[in-house]
């Protein structure tokens, strides 16, 4: 009985221990090694999916920032009279005008004329208070030209530059520039623009507009502003322009009665595989006075993320380049029109 007793006991005793005792060190580790395998598989995933996110948001505010892009110059391209087929040619204004240094990197890609509203009543210089013109005052012709438009012509040239890392903020690979030159600095004082010269006090038809130059003597003093960045490198060649042809660059927007090809792709350099990332296709100019129609334009333009945005996840590769944005605008001012 007492061996009995005893035994039980140790069963017992046996038993406690067991259920007093915790994990041994070997399963701990094994433990902890399961359980850092399972966070960092989470973790991971986790991560991956917040870049993706980020990515993907990236991605959407870039293309949403060149659709707005495009319907900005689409707006400004309707109120156009006169658009230049070939744009190059104020590659010395820009680099004259001390408003807008660092020309270096630059391609002008549209260039036209358009018609300001004058917003403001004619400057008290123009009107006596009988209402006539005083044609004894030096300024008589500026006045008369104000009291028969009612408007004044200004010269807007939209330019791609490539971001070279000089600028800290501008971080994509180039972005477009709206440069304008508009006849009077100050409407109220009947101040003109330093190197502003009208095109209609040249000859007439297309030509006062295609011969126009600035003023001689005088520096051009525009101004200028950054319209949107991200837009993908000129120099970038994916392949995935609207073109089809690298020789006739518009080719594919049609031709003229006698077989010649009706748009002129600027600038001039756009190909299938260069300059893609801005360029449009212009109707050229009729250039006679017998038959003068309304300009039309197609304007492309094409962002890339590649580079992100200040502190997000950046792109991975040229994969980010976004899909080619097109519009077409008809010019609704036109010079001199004619249906004969």
């Amino acid at each position: 009985m007492h061996r009995f007793r005893f035994t039980y006991y140790r069963w017992l005793l046996s038993n406690q221990r067991k259920r007093l005792s915790g994990f041994t060190l070997l399963e701990l580790l094994i433990s902890i090694v399961v359980a850092s395998l399972v966070v960092s598989g989470l973790l991971t995933l986790t991560n991956e999916i917040l870049q993706i996110d980020r990515r993907e948001s990236i991605l959407d505010q870039v293309q949403r920032d060149m659709q707005r892009a495009v319907d900005y110059i689409g707006d400004d391209l309707k109120e156009a009279v006169y658009v230049y087929p070939n744009p190059e040619r104020f590659t010395t204004l820009l680099a004259s005008d001390l408003k807008f240094p660092d020309s270096s990197n630059d391609t002008p890609v549209l260039a036209f004329w358009r018609i300001d509203p004058i917003e403001k009543n004619l400057p008290t210089v123009c009107v006596k208070s009988s209402g006539d013109y005083d044609e004894d005052d030096a300024d008589f012709g500026n006045c008369k030209v104000l009291r028969l438009r009612q408007s004044a012509y200004t010269l807007v040239i939209y330019v791609q530059r490539v971001n070279d890392g000089t600028n800290a903020n501008w971080s994509g690979q180039s972005r477009l520039i709206r440069y304008e030159l508009p006849n009077y600095s100050d409407v109220a004082k009947l101040i003109e623009t330093p190197g502003y010269r009208d095109p209609a006090s040249l000859t007439d038809g297309d030509a006062r507009f295609e011969a126009w130059i600035p003023k001689a003597g005088e520096t051009p003093v525009g101004n200028s502003a950054v319209l949107v960045d991200f837009v993908e490198s000129p120099t970038v060649t994916l392949n995935r322009s609207p073109l089809s042809d690298a020789t006739q660059a518009c080719s594919s927007f049609g031709t003229n009665a006698d077989g010649t090809f009706e748009y002129q792709a600027v600038p001039s350099t756009a190909t299938t595989s260069t300059n893609t990332s801005f360029f449009a296709c212009v109707r050229k100019p009729d250039g006679t006075d017998s038959q003068r129609t309304n300009q039309d334009v197609y304007v492309f333009l094409k962002g890339n993320a590649i580079d992100g945005a200040p502190g997000v996840v950046n792109a991975f590769s040229d994969e980010s380049a976004l899909p080619v944005l097109e519009t077409r605008v008809v010019v609704r001012g036109i010079i001199d029109k004619s249906l004969d």
